[in-house]
């Protein structure tokens, strides 16, 4: 059996499928979209996660230059095709990628963005040659083109824009003025879409699919673009992008040989899964870029990665987290990444559209955490609460690294790397803990006075977390839940090495008054009370199976460490 190639980093369509490459079909949204009342429609998901070859299949169905083309025969469009397959002129923009080091860079980064996709437009239909003048606004370039066009073709043109709040989002994370004028108010950006508005009501323009992550942008344009439907959080359109686990496995079948599938699956769940757009949704959705990264990875070496993490998920989310700061770091805000990162829930109440004259409240920033993927929909309670918590390992990963480029602002210290991956190979080989007790002291000992920090439990538990995560030798599971409660730290097998000791840590904190009080009194009791829980959790099912477990007891008054037991 010939095996298919992965189509890992693959956003064209007529490639992925003249080359070999293995295609989950999603072809039947095609038939969805185009039965929707609703021409214009907005499609928001979290970076990575397979919008941009969505577009490229609506290019290619759609346009009128693939009319004889094959590439859908044995997909479910193909056998099911419909009434408008190839029947539009495609005009297709692409907003990643512009230059927003400066004001004047974005903006000529733009108009050049909007230049090539009508150069394309003139090249793929044949038309006249054309002369664009190139030192226009944007909006006055698309409204000469249009009002050409009209008198040149024969049809309708199909809009498509994929990622569209791209630059605006690098902008927002660290110019919110340039944004305001550029965007928000009667800037280019704006200018722009109401041009694209304008030809909608001509009739020229009959459709338009945009993509994007979160909804700011095109809020922000206000009347600029009021005709769009946004169909990100309906039931039907949860795994319009990203895979179902069925998809997964059938992907992990047709390309890689000799894979145990069960015995790896609940691993690649943790890492890669998670993902809910829809409280009614039954699936939970695979990030397609993070499994395709994996899978690819297999194929080429026959064995996994040894860092499960893919390097370019790493570099756009760190991008993009620089939305977090929007308004400033709060403390709110702060006490909620703290949460997310202790793996505690949320509760969302959804911002569908954003007004930033308004301010931006912490439901703002838990909503921008949901469309950006950092957190998803958990469940939802009898009061028909939405919850939301980290979807994977992943991303709990780029939270740690936010958190740890905000304490190094803060302190001005950095981080030893050699000093970490020590301390947890003591843990591993040694089954000492004495290490990283000592480097978690320091940190805190360096936080200590900051405004922003209110020392407790969770804070030193988000710090030790933080520093665990800087290896991959252990798969680390903060608030691990048993059948007899949660376990605050449990160090699992991980991706590199082979540990010889594995972890279990019960963390107790005392305010520095309390001991001033009550001393060595308040301390034997946080240390039974957390001896009492290891004894407890040890006997569980899932923590009697983990070879050679130590199990620990930290008690923590302010930011030092006075007991480190050992419960054997």
């Amino acid at each position: 059996m010939e095996r298919k190639k992965v189509p890992y980093g693959i956003s064209n369509f007529e490639a992925l499928i003249k080359e070999n490459y293995y295609f989950i079909d999603k072809t039947k949204y095609i038939e969805v979209l185009e039965n929707l009342n609703e021409k214009y429609l907005i499609y928001l998901r979290p970076r990575r996660f397979g919008k941009s070859l969505f577009v490229s299949m609506l290019e290619y169905y759609y346009g009128i230059e693939y009319k004889d083309n094959n590439l859908f025969d044995e997909l479910y469009i193909g056998k099911k095709p419909t009434e408008k397959r190839n029947s539009y002129y495609i005009l297709k923009f692409n907003f990643s990628g512009i230059n927003t080091n400066t004001d004047e860079k974005t903006r000529k980064g733009f108009n050049n963005n909007i230049i090539e996709s009508i150069k394309n437009f003139i090249f793929n239909y044949e038309l006249d040659e054309y002369r664009i003048k190139e030192n226009h606004e944007a909006s006055d370039i698309l409204r000469t083109f249009f009002s050409y066009v009209r008198k040149k073709i024969k049809g309708k043109i199909y809009v498509l824009i994929d990622e569209y709040d791209h630059f605006a989002n690098e902008i927002l994370g660290f110019n919110y003025e340039f944004f305001k004028e550029s965007v928000a108010q009667n800037g280019f950006v704006r200018k722009f879409y109401e041009e694209l508005k304008n030809e909608t009501g001509s009739g020229l323009v009959d459709r338009i699919f945009i993509t994007g992550v979160t909804p700011i942008t095109l809020d922000s344009l206000t009347s600029g673009f009021n005709i769009g439907s946004n169909i990100t959080s309906d039931e039907e359109f949860n795994e319009m992008v990203g895979f179902r686990e069925n998809e997964v496995k059938e992907l992990i079948k047709t390309t890689l040989e000799n894979y145990d599938i069960e015995k790896n699956i609940d691993k690649l769940r943790a890492y890669y899964n998670g993902y809910k757009f829809n409280e009614d949704s039954k699936n939970r959705i695979y990030n397609s870029d993070m499994i395709l990264f994996y899978v690819s990875r297999y194929q080429r070496k026959k064995t996994e990665p040894k860092d499960l993490v893919d390097n370019n998920v790493v570099t756009d989310y760190r991008k993009i987290a620089n939305l977090f700061n929007i308004g400033g770091m709060t403390e709110e805000r702060l006490d909620v990444l703290k949460s997310v990162i202790k793996g505690e829930e949320q509760i969302l109440n959804l911002t569908r559209a954003y007004n930033l004259s308004g301010g931006f409240s912490l439901d703002d920033f838990k909503s921008l955490l949901y469309y950006m993927g950092f957190m998803t929909i958990k469940r939802v309670d009898l009061a028909g609460r939405i919850f939301m918590s980290a979807p994977n390992y992943v991303i709990k990963e780029l939270y740690f690294e936010y958190f740890e480029e905000l304490i190094e602002k803060q302190t001005g210290m950095g981080l030893k790397t050699d000093d970490i991956i020590n301390a947890i190979a003591d843990i591993a080989l040694k089954g000492k803990i004495d290490n990283l007790v000592k480097l978690t002291e320091e940190v805190l000992k360096r936080l200590s006075g900051r405004d922003f920090i209110r020392f407790d439990e969770k804070y030193i538990k988000i710090i030790m977390l933080m520093l665990l995560y800087r290896s991959n030798l252990y798969y680390v599971k903060s608030e691990y839940e048993v059948e007899d409660g949660f376990v605050d730290i449990l160090l699992k097998k991980g991706t590199i090495g082979t540990p010889i000791y594995y972890g279990m840590i019960e963390l107790k904190y005392i305010k520095k008054g309390e001991y001033q009080k009550r001393g060595e009194e308040v301390v034997n009791e946080k240390l039974e009370e957390g001896t009492e829980q290891i004894k407890r959790y040890e006997n569980t099912e899932e923590v009697k199976v983990i070879p050679n477990l130590k199990k620990w007891v930290l008690v923590y008054v302010g930011e030092e460490c006075k007991v480190i037991k050992e419960i054997s």
